[in-house]
Order: C-alpha cells, then structure tokens, then sequence
C-alpha cells in the first residue's frame, strides 16, 4: 500500500529551453525528501531533493517531459503528483527577407533544434500603427498587405507542439520599397540645364528622399533629392539624356523602382 501524496499545487515556476525549475506545496510535515523522476518518450532520469524547489537541467528545447514528484515519509515513498509540460524552443537562426518589395515580403529562417519537426512558427509584424500575427508551419512565410516604403519589425517565434509554448523571438527590421514615382515631367529644358518634377502618393512618402540617375552614354551621373523636384545643371547642349527618379525610404538604402524619362537639352 502506497500512501497517499501529501504534495499538492505541483507547478513551473520557470521554464526555459534546457532548463525548468518546478515547484510544490505540502501538508505533512514530516516529508523532508522529495524524488523526481523526469523524462521524454526517449528517456527517464531522477534526483533528489530536501527543498519544495528543485531545478532540473541539461533538458531539449521544445520538448515534452513528464516531471512526477514523489514525498518521502518516514522512509517511504509516497504516490507522486505529475506535471506534463514542453520546454521553450531555441531562438530561430539566419533571419533573413528572400524578397523585399513594395506591399509584400518572404522571410525564410532556420532551426536546429531536435525537436524541430515539431514546430510550428508566429511570425509577428509591428510598425507605428499597428501588430499583427500570422503563423507558418514551415521555415518562410509570405508576409501580404503591407504599405510602401514603411518600416516594419517583424520577429519570428518558434512554437512547440502544444502550440502554446514558444522561444525567445529573432527580429528583423525591414522597410517596403517605395511606389514608383508619378507623373514624372520635365517643367523646363534648357541648354545645359533641366528641371524634373514628379510626384509622390505612399503613405510613408514625407520620408522619402529620392535619387535622380542622369545617363548620357557612356556616363552616368547620381543626384539627390529632398524634395520631388530637382534641376540638373551641366548638361551638354542638344544631347539626349535618360532621367531615372527613384523614391528611396527612410533607411536611405531602399529603393522603389524607378520611373524614367529621355529628354533632349536645347541646343545652343
């Protein structure tokens, strides 16, 4: 005959991904030693302990243990209290966008954890205005309906197969690509010089800077813009020229598509 458990309120008190540290109450005082006996579907473990605290280490992240604690009264066992429960996945690694464009982006990323076939992953996406969270069952997801040239933070969760359990986030900022510029026009053209306008219509475009490519075979020359306007000064008389316009975002590095124009300087 085993005696009944005087263990109640066996808990987690901290779970991470190679580790967990469980807690437990007792109303006979006279147990003074606790057996934990611990395992997954591959193997069993146990130790010893005179606290209602013990931490059990060297575990697999985002896998399920069982964890059954069992008093020691007066030199006996006692009936154990169980606790079923998964530990955190690992962090994702390699991060990265396969594809930036201008309403849309591919994440891919990597896992290495054992447990891995398992997962499942929450993909999180935040800018100023709002969070969003979608979910994958693979290493990429396609992230839709986002809003030219914003920037976004979007941070990727592994989720162990209670799909409740998740690791620590990997984060990546990224921002869209600009619209192409409109209506891109030349509002005068002189003999050396000419003056562009275009316009603009992204919700993020007052952080726009845009950069104009001036392309005469075989050079090419690069001008910035604040503004959605530029004049082009030292220019050659009568010479065909290709203007580019390409918004760029606030990260100073990504560009949307360009719009282009051929014009011809006045001759002298």
């Amino acid at each position: 005959f085993t005696d009944p458990s005087p263990i109640n309120d066996l808990k987690a008190k901290y779970i991470g991904m190679t580790s967990v540290i469980l807690t437990w109450l007792v109303n006979n005082t006279a147990s003074n030693s606790y057996r934990i006996e611990f395992g997954n579907s591959a193997s069993m473990d146990s130790l010893t302990s005179n606290r209602t605290e013990v931490e059990i280490a060297k575990l697999i992240p985002g896998t399920m243990y069982n964890f059954t604690v069992f008093a020691i009264v007066n030199g006996n066992e006692t009936g154990g209290v169980s606790l079923s429960l998964y530990t955190k996945p690992s962090p994702v690694l390699h991060l990265e966008a396969e594809y930036v464009g201008v309403t849309s982006v591919n994440l891919t990323w990597e896992v290495n954890d054992t447990a891995s076939d398992s997962y499942t992953y929450r993909i999180e996406v935040v800018n100023d205005s709002f969070i969003r969270s979608l979910t994958s069952d693979v290493t990429k997801k396609e992230i839709p309906e986002l809003l030219p040239g914003m920037m976004y933070n979007f941070t990727v969760f592994a989720v162990a197969a209670d799909n409740e359990t998740e690791g620590e986030g990997r984060s990546k900022v990224l921002y869209m690509k600009p619209s192409p510029v409109l209506h891109l026009k030349a509002e005068y053209i002189g003999v050396t010089s000419v003056n562009l306008t275009w316009e603009v219509n992204d919700t993020a475009s007052d952080s726009y800077t845009y950069r104009i490519e001036v392309v005469n075979d075989p050079s090419i020359g690069n001008l910035t813009s604040t503004v959605t306007k530029a004049e082009i000064t030292e220019l050659l008389p009568g010479t065909m020229y290709n203007f580019t316009v390409f918004a760029v975002a606030a990260d100073n590095e990504t560009e949307g598509e360009g719009r282009s124009k051929d014009l011809y300087t006045s001759k002298s």
